[in-house]
């Protein structure tokens, strides 16, 4: 009798640790960037700026231009909008060397110019991933 309640208290005990390791990874990982809006949401949280929304959107004859010509002749160019939290809306640029890598933002009035922000991963999230974040989004925990 006694060896079953050892064995019993050491699979609880290594089924805990796995699941409070797992947590801890989840938890720890680093946000995935998948969007200009991401990476240009870790630079302003690099520099401590708080933000509520950042839209990033191609105009004519920008877009045109480099889906007609490549990046080789057009960079990739967009313009951001961040909207801080009194509500004030800040523009902004955005050029990159093709749509995903090698990019760089300039916000004047943030007094951020041609800063490079990090490439836009190619890997989508698991679907559990996701699933996690937005858990961990509606049940924040206190740091």
């Amino acid at each position: 009798m006694r060896p079953s309640r050892y064995t019993f208290i050491l699979i609880s005990a290594s089924t805990a640790a796995c699941l409070l390791a797992g947590a801890l990874l989840v938890a720890l990982r680093p946000r995935p960037i998948t969007s200009h809006a991401d990476a240009i949401a870790f630079v302003l949280e690099q520099r401590g700026i708080a933000h509520e929304r950042i839209v990033t959107a191609q105009v004519w004859p920008a877009a045109v231009n480099y889906y007609a010509y490549g990046p080789s002749v057009y960079p990739y160019s967009a313009a951001v909008s961040v909207t801080l939290p009194g509500g004030a809306v800040v523009p902004g640029s955005l050029e990159c060397a093709d749509d995903r890598r090698r990019c760089r933002v300039t916000i004047a009035r943030l007094a951020i110019d041609r800063e490079p922000i990090p490439d836009i991963s190619a890997a989508r999230p698991l679907p559990w991933m996701v699933w996690m974040q937005r858990l961990a989004e509606i049940a924040p925990v206190a740091r």
